[in-house]
């Protein structure tokens, strides 16, 4: 799980992909991978020579048990190490993914981005992601203030 938890760490520093300056600890990631399995939500591990380089997972959008006209809308997230940059991970994790959400009756994957993440924008875009939205200044960290982008895929 300490690898898992530098990927996740690794993204915090230039601000535009966590919204938060606190580091993740191994075990707040180990609780988050737990509440994720026992919510029937996957967490997907990209390997490259025996080292993990990647992970990927969705969860509700909205809170879906609550609000359950969002039951067929899930929320991802892909991170990857610095190191598995441009080595096809990333899109292998987005096929199992997407292929997973699809198995459980899922409809559509909402993409959150932070507008300042230009290489997380065109990647989603490459894959078929539509932008649907942007929520100007909704965050604030790093003493600058966030805009969310939305985008969406039919699955």
């Amino acid at each position: 799980m300490t690898k898992v938890t530098d990927i996740f760490n690794q993204a915090i520093p230039a601000g535009d992909a966590e919204w938060t300056e606190v580091l993740h600890t191994v075990e707040e990631r180990t609780d988050w991978w737990r509440d994720r399995v026992s919510a029937s939500r996957p967490v997907i591990v990209a390997e490259l020579d025996e080292q993990v380089v990647g992970v990927a997972s969705y969860g509700d959008f909205r809170d879906s048990t609550r609000r359950e006209g969002f039951r067929f809308v899930c929320e991802h997230s892909v991170y990857l190490d610095a190191s598995a940059r441009g080595t096809g991970a990333a899109d292998a994790l987005m096929d199992e993914l997407c292929d997973r959400a699809r198995t459980n009756g899922l409809r559509r994957m909402i993409a959150t981005i932070d507008a300042f993440n230009d290489r997380s924008i065109a990647f989603h875009v490459r894959r078929g992601f539509v932008e649907v939205g942007r929520m100007p200044d909704i965050g604030f960290t790093f003493d600058t203030w966030r805009t969310m982008v939305l985008l969406q895929l039919d699955l």
